[in-house]
């Protein structure tokens, strides 16, 4: 029996995701501060490790080469690389390149290392190109980034293929559901009457909104506040109450309620025109939009509001876990990969 795993290491978080028998045995999602040191890659990576099968082959993509732990993005692949193959053994590794699957033992003679740089979206956009025939649109809503990747009946058309050129052409924004300072997407805010504008300090972040609103899974709410204290509705109000110069008792629950949909309204805006950028580019009217990520109740609601079908990234998957932790939806990259690769290995056996 073939075991897979796909790893999609992250800045914030190292996403894993185990396959056997073309199932989806388990999905992890564990918090790595990898700007803070390698240590926590390590201690990450273990903590998967020790609930995996023995046998497993394991794919790679990345994200974590731009966290200003390495001095360019070069070394951060190379850093990387290192890492894992002194853990998993080179010729246990394979990486996703130019569409095909190489083992890390042949790439790191290629010298090719900007092309795994930031490409998970990659997989998500090869597994979709070979499960869903329809135009649409996959909106992959993070707890720091949101990707866009645009199918034309089942055909990938991305623009850009490294973050520079996805920033470039809209199919990448730096916005996400849980990490993202509010004052990076809003200057004034509506508050008893008035526009007030912001202050330009970190605060509080989307996280704190979400929570406010009882929008975000508890399971998925892993990252540190920006004060460093509780993950409470009371806690989240304080902290939006700081960005507009005030504390939480001087205003009512009602008001930081408001104060938290109205954040969310500027999100789900840009989440909006961006999608209406992209799908401008389909030659095919679209008929779906494809939601991923933790915060991919924001996809449904651009859905609702572009008049679209919706479909959860999950129902490509067949799975065995539970609703109540991560699922193959919220680490889509991980989960494709890790199918992608354990199909490439089926093909290679036969």
């Amino acid at each position: 029996m073939i075991s897979c795993v796909g790893w999609d290491v992250g800045g914030a978080h190292v996403k894993a995701t185990l396959v056997q028998d073309r199932r989806i045995k388990a999905v992890w999602q564990v918090p790595c501060p990898l700007w803070r040191g390698l240590a926590n890659l390590d201690q990450a990576m273990g903590l998967v490790l020790a609930k995996l099968p023995q046998g497993c082959v394991h794919g790679l993509t990345m994200t974590a080469e731009m966290v200003d732990l390495f001095d360019d993005r070069v070394s951060g692949v190379h850093t990387l690389l290192t890492a894992f193959s002194g853990k998993l053994g080179a010729a246990k590794i394979f990486l996703f390149v130019d569409n095909e699957f190489i083992p890390l033992s042949v790439f790191i003679k290629l010298k090719k290392a900007k092309k795994i740089a930031s490409n998970n979206w990659q997989l998500t956009a090869r597994f979709l190109a070979q499960k869903e025939s329809k135009s649409s649109l996959c909106l992959d809503i993070g707890s720091t980034t949101t990707d866009l990747i645009p199918l034309h009946r089942g055909k990938p058309i991305y623009q850009g293929d490294d973050d520079h050129s996805r920033l470039r052409s809209g199919e990448l924004l730096y916005t996400g559901v849980i990490r993202t300072p509010l004052a990076a997407f809003a200057k004034t805010v509506p508050f008893n009457g008035k526009w007030l504008p912001l202050m330009a300090e970190h605060f509080a972040t989307t996280g704190d909104v979400y929570r406010i609103l009882d929008r975000l899974p508890q399971y998925a709410d892993q990252a540190e506040t920006a004060d460093g204290k509780p993950k409470t509705k009371r806690a989240s109000m304080q902290r939006l109450a700081r960005m507009i110069g005030l504390d939480r008792h001087a205003a009512s629950s009602s008001a930081w309620f408001k104060l938290a949909q109205y954040f969310q309204e500027i999100q789900l805006q840009s989440f909006t025109r961006a999608s209406l950028c992209q799908l401008s580019r389909i030659a095919s009217d679209p008929v779906l939009i494809i939601g991923a990520g933790v915060g991919r109740f924001l996809a449904v609601a651009v859905a609702e509001r572009l008049g679209l079908r919706y479909r959860d990234f999950g129902e490509y998957f067949v799975s065995d876990v539970g609703q109540t932790n991560f699922t193959a939806a919220d680490c889509a990259p991980s989960a494709a990969l890790a199918c992608l690769l354990h199909a490439y290995l089926e093909n290679t056996e036969a």
